[in-house]
């Protein structure tokens, strides 16, 4: 009897970026290998993937083929090992992925699916839904936020029952945040858990494990709004006794909290993850306001003997209007069981589209530009201004642009090679220090242009 013709297929090489936006999710399930994925292959679109590693215990190297199970998650579905060249086992990979495409539905199905959720279905009334989903869910400017979104939601866990209620409505900012972290920490190799009812992340890793509890600055009553600054007064007066009102609030919930004393979280690092949403164009001056409160010191610059000098002087109160708190968030009592504060202006919806741009989600009538500061070297003050159009080949990581502010004072230090991708600020003889990876944003805008015809629509959709 014949042979069966089967469907031709295409197997292409990819970027990693694309590979990851679909499994990175799948990833920190359990603790990886020590593995390095030198090739990524897809059937497209997004039906069959396959990798190339090499074990660096034996430098053999091997292939995974990876498909949607019944419920959308990316998962393994073959295994290929010890092979000694490259040419051989890409080979068998793709003839491995064209036989799950040929035999789809059979090949792809785990056994075990669980219902995934969907952010994106309709849990309340049009009216209750927050502007910032309602743009994520219906703009074609948005569409690669949105399919990231809704890949990654499939390994999601609804946490407390609420997560999706809240992202469509009050908390959408808050709940942005954790996606972030989430795809953080999955993208640095980490096992990533989510405890009930909290903290929200549980962190294994090969340095140890560590805590994340996120939480948000989120912006006044409206009678209570404060302008942007527009003199150089009033900028000073804004980043150092404003801005850290905004951030007391929301850290010392936390430290309230007294998660250490559960079960479980009281011997090993915690962490405390905070974004600022109060005000859409705060971010610019956000981080130093926030070391500031942190550590109660600040960087002023002083001429002495014709050089300009940093120099830290001590902050013990903030004042503004009525209120009057301390300075020096890792000086309270109770606070060193906090182990560090992390904290990322660009860990916003416009991160997540540009990640879904670069790993090809996007429509391709919509173009962006990200434009910003970064720091040209590691470990040195050095920026320098960047322009770069979002396209599949622009490179940008989940962590890039985080800072970990460790506490001098931690009963369970954060180890920095815990998160080896982040800047890391730390306290040495008295003074603090600053660690940054090179590339390590500072500040940036992204531009978003959608060309419909003969139209064209320009709009900024962040700052960070």
């Amino acid at each position: 009897m014949a042979n069966k013709q089967v469907e031709p297929v295409e197997v292409h090489a990819i970027p990693e970026r694309r590979f990851n936006a679909h499994v990175v999710w799948a990833r920190g399930a359990v603790l990886l290998p020590l593995v390095k994925e030198v090739e990524w292959l897809e059937i497209k679109p997004g039906r069959v993937f396959g990798t190339v590693f090499v074990d660096l215990t034996d430098q053999d190297l091997n292939g995974a083929v990876l498909a949607p199970d019944l419920a959308g998650r990316y998962r393994g579905v073959d295994m290929l090992s010890s092979y000694a060249n490259i040419r051989d086992v890409i080979y068998d990979t793709a003839a491995k992925m064209t036989r799950v495409h040929n035999h789809y539905d059979k090949l792809r199905t785990q056994g075990d699916e669980k219902p995934s959720e969907d952010f994106f279905a309709k849990v309340a009334k049009e009216s209750k839904l927050h502007t910032r989903f309602r743009y994520l869910r219906d703009d074609p400017s948005a569409v690669a936020a949105r399919r990231l979104i809704e890949t990654a939601m499939r390994w999601y866990e609804n946490q407390d029952g609420s997560f999706v209620e809240q992202f469509q409505t009050s908390a959408f900012d808050a709940r942005i945040w954790e996606l972030y972290l989430w795809a953080m920490l999955r993208e640095a190799k980490l096992r990533v858990e989510q405890p009930k009812p909290a903290p929200d992340f549980l962190a294994r890793g090969l340095e140890g494990d560590f805590y994340v509890e996120a939480t948000t600055a989120n912006p006044p009553p409206s009678d209570k709004v404060v302008p942007l600054p527009e003199t150089d007064e009033a900028t000073f007066d804004y980043i150092h006794n404003y801005l850290p009102t905004r951030f007391s609030g929301p850290l010392c919930a936390k430290l309230n909290k007294r998660y250490w004393e559960r079960e479980g979280v009281e011997d090993i690092p915690f962490v405390i993850a905070i974004q600022d949403f109060h005000h859409e164009l705060s971010m610019t001056w956000s981080q130093s306001a926030l070391f500031e409160y942190l550590y109660g010191v600040r960087i002023d610059e002083v001429e002495i003997d014709g050089s300009v000098l940093k120099v830290e002087l001590p902050v013990t109160t903030i004042k503004w209007g009525d209120k009057e708190l301390p300075s020096g968030f890792f000086k309270l009592a109770d606070s060193e069981h906090i182990s560090a504060v992390a904290f990322n202006a660009a860990g916003t919806l416009t991160k997540f589209n540009r990640m879904g741009i670069a790993a090809g989600m996007g429509d391709p009538t919509v173009t962006a530009q990200h434009v910003g500061r970064r720091f040209s070297k590691a470990n040195a003050a050095e920026e320098e201004a960047f322009s770069h159009l979002v396209t599949e080949d622009y490179e940008e990581d989940w962590i890039d642009g985080l800072t970990v502010f460790h506490n001098p004072n931690a009963l369970h230090p954060l180890p920095l090679e815990a998160l080896p991708g982040a800047a890391h600020v730390f306290e040495e003889k008295g003074l603090h220090r600053q660690f940054t990876p090179v590339g390590h944003l500072v500040t940036s805008t992204t531009t978003l242009i959608v060309s419909s015809g003969s139209d064209t629509v320009t709009q900024t959709t962040g700052v960070d």
